[in-house]
C-alpha cells in the first residue's frame, strides 16, 4: 500500500516496493487509470530524457500528495544538485540523481536535500508533501529528514564500484542505468564487471548490511520477477498507462 509517511520505512527494511513512471503531464485521471493496473508505491516523474516544466511537476505532486502516493523526480543533469532544494519545493517526496560516478556529487546531493541540521536545504517547502500536517518550521524539518528519500542512479562501472560508499554516503537508493551502463562496459572490456547482470549482483552484494535499496528499471512482469529472483527488492515499471505516448 503506497504512502509517504511509510516509504522510506519499507524501503531500508527490505520490503518489495514497485514504482511506475508517469508523464510529466498526466492528469489526475492518468494517475488513477495507472495506479488500477497495480496499487504502485510510488510514481515517477523524468526530467532528464523528458520534456520538463516546473508548473506540470507541481501539479502531478500536487495530486500525488492529495492522493497520499510520493512522487519521485529525476533531475535534468548530474550537476544540477545544487537545484535539489528547489525542485523539492515544487513537491516530490524524491529526488534521483543521474549518472553519479563521484562522491562529490552523492555529499553535494545529500547536503541540498536535507533541512539543518543534516543538511543545507532553504526553507520554503509551501507545496511539499505532508506540510499542512507538520506546519512548524523544525517539525516539518525533522518530518522530512526522515521521510525523505534520496536517489543516486548508476550508470557506469565507476559508480558501480563506489556503490558501498555511495549508501554511507547517504544515498536510500541506489538506481540502474543499463543503457549508459552498456556504452561504459563496452569502453571497459578488460574490467571484471563483463555483463549488466555482473553489475546488477555486484552492488546487491555490496549493499548487504546496509539500509540502501537497489531499484532496476523493468519492462514486463517478467523482467520484474528475474530481477526479484537474483535479490532485488524495489522496481520502477517503466510500461505504465501514464506514460504512454499521446
Amino acid at each position: 500500500m503506497h504512502s509517504i509517511e511509510s516509504l522510506k520505512s519499507r524501503i531500508q527494511s527490505g520490503e518489495k516496493i514497485v514504482g511506475a513512471s508517469i508523464r510529466m503531464w498526466a492528469t489526475k485521471a492518468d494517475i488513477e487509470q495507472t495506479l488500477e493496473i497495480r496499487d504502485y508505491d510510488f510514481l515517477a516523474a523524468d526530467a532528464q530524457h523528458s520534456p520538463f516544466n516546473e508548473e506540470n511537476l507541481a501539479n502531478i505532486c500536487e495530486i500525488g500528495n492529495e492522493m497520499g502516493i510520493p512522487i519521485q523526480l529525476r533531475i535534468k543533469h548530474t550537476q544540477f544538485t545544487y537545484l535539489i532544494g528547489n525542485m523539492l519545493d515544487l513537491g516530490p517526496s524524491m529526488i534521483e540523481v543521474p549518472q553519479v560516478e563521484d562522491m562529490s556529487t552523492v555529499n553535494d546531493g545529500v547536503a541540498n536535500f536535507y533541512y539543518p541540521q543534516k543538511g543545507k536545504r532553504s526553507w520554503g517547502p509551501s507545496r511539499s508533501p505532508q506540510t499542512a500536517k507538520y506546519p512548524q518550521r523544525l517539525e516539518y524539518a525533522d518530518w522530512w529528514n526522515a521521510h525523505g528519500v534520496i536517489w543516486m542512479q548508476l550508470e557506469s562501472i565507476k559508480g558501480i564500484v563506489q556503490a558501498k560508499d555511495m549508501a554511507r554516503g547517504g544515498a536510500d537508493v541506489l538506481s540502474w542505468g543499463p543503457n549508459d551502463l552498456a556504452f561504459n562496459r563496452e569502453a571497459n572490456t578488460d574490467h571484471f564487471l563483463k555483463t549488466d547482470d555482473d553489475c546488477i549482483n555486484h552492488v546487491l552484494q555490496e549493499l548487504k548490511g546496509t539500509q540502501t535499496t537497489l531499484c532496476l528499471r523493468t519492462y514486463s512482469d517478467d523482467q520484474l520477477a528475474r530481477y526479484e529472483k537474483m535479490g532485488a527488492t524495489m522496481f520502477l515499471d517503466e510500461a505504465s498507462i501514464a506514460n504512454a505516448p499521446d
